[in-house]
């Protein structure tokens, strides 16, 4: 926490709604106020408040690097025909924990999945610098972010065989950045 306490808990993060979740004695609680918490160390990742969400960080150096991990329900919807399904959303239903009170949770956690939808990944890569935030989701806007460097990043990506959508890769294309970064 950033008043300096630390206390354990199990935790699970629900990419949709992008909230940290913890489970004390069988009830779930989000995180009533994130921007109250440092860190979150969940396994071998770190996690930090940004806003009301939490991003995983990748990198750290003259650049950071982060990873916005969140899902999106998409209705899976019912043959019309031709190999087509409609994406429109129905009705949907959630199951409710009402839960009582406590100093960092406390708000209803919905668990459930709607009825009759997929989860699709839409996670965002997002890099700090001087003190700016900017996200990229392809080599271009990635090498947009780093000007005069362009060429060793192109050579890296390539030696390397980055993939901008890979979180392992992106880890690597982070330290490398930091190495370079003057």
């Amino acid at each position: 926490m950033k008043d300096g306490k630390n206390f354990s808990a199990l935790l699970n993060y629900h990419m949709v709604d992008e909230k940290m979740i913890t489970e004390l004695n069988g009830t779930y609680r989000y995180s009533k106020d994130p921007q109250l918490m440092d860190t979150i160390y969940l396994e071998n990742r770190i996690f930090v408040p940004v806003e009301n969400m939490f991003y995983e960080l990748l990198s750290s150096g003259p650049a950071t690097f982060f990873l916005q991990n969140k899902s999106n329900f998409t209705p899976k919807g019912s043959d019309i025909g031709y190999g087509a399904k409609p994406k429109s959303v129905g009705r949907t239903q959630y199951s409710r924990f009402e839960l009582s009170d406590l100093r960092y949770f406390g708000e209803v956690a919905y668990m459930d999945l709607p009825p009759d939808v997929d989860i699709t990944p839409a996670s965002v890569f997002w890099v700090s610098k001087n003190g700016k935030l900017e996200k990229f989701s392809t080599e271009k806007q990635f090498l947009k972010l780093f000007p005069g460097y362009e060429p060793e990043l192109k050579e890296f990506i390539k030696k390397e065989n980055i993939s901008i959508k890979s979180r392992e890769d992106v880890i690597m294309l982070g330290n490398y950045c930091n190495k370079i970064i003057k």
